[in-house]
């Protein structure tokens, strides 16, 4: 197991680094992106949750205003801002990177696209290979 010391802790050590993304969305019946980036979960992330239940508001705003950055960290989007100029289509496509990069944690800008519906041909031979097994078992 890796020790930390506290002069590691107090350098930002544990702070995960802005995320270069690409959001995608539609606007105005076509295609659009911009490039931003994403910040890790932090303290302010907490502190935003905590004041938006205090305030009894929603937490997203604060959530995305705490994560979306440039690429030294800082905020780009105040909560009301995104409250007033973001529609459902922006949220969701920010979201899902928050997402990705907070819960599955994704730690770098990929290219790679997936389909829930289609299975990755590696994964449908390992389940060839159970059904094969449990086949010949019987």
């Amino acid at each position: 197991m890796k020790k930390l010391k506290i002069d590691q802790i107090k350098s930002g050590v544990l702070i995960g680094k802005p995320v270069f993304v690409t959001i995608q969305i539609k606007h105005e019946g076509e295609d659009a992106e911009f490039d931003t980036h994403i910040k890790p979960f932090s303290y302010e992330t907490a502190v935003a949750n905590l004041r938006a239940m205090g305030e009894k508001k929603e937490a997203l705003a604060g959530i995305l205003a705490s994560c979306i950055c440039n690429e030294k960290g800082e905020a780009t989007f105040t909560e009301d801002e995104i409250r007033k100029h973001f529609n459902q289509s922006l949220v969701d496509a920010i979201w899902a990177k928050v997402v990705e990069i907070n819960v599955l944690g994704k730690t770098s800008n990929s290219a790679q696209t997936t389909n829930s519906s289609v299975k990755s041909p590696s994964l449908q031979d390992e389940q060839s290979k159970k059904r094969s097994n449990s086949q010949s078992k019987k």
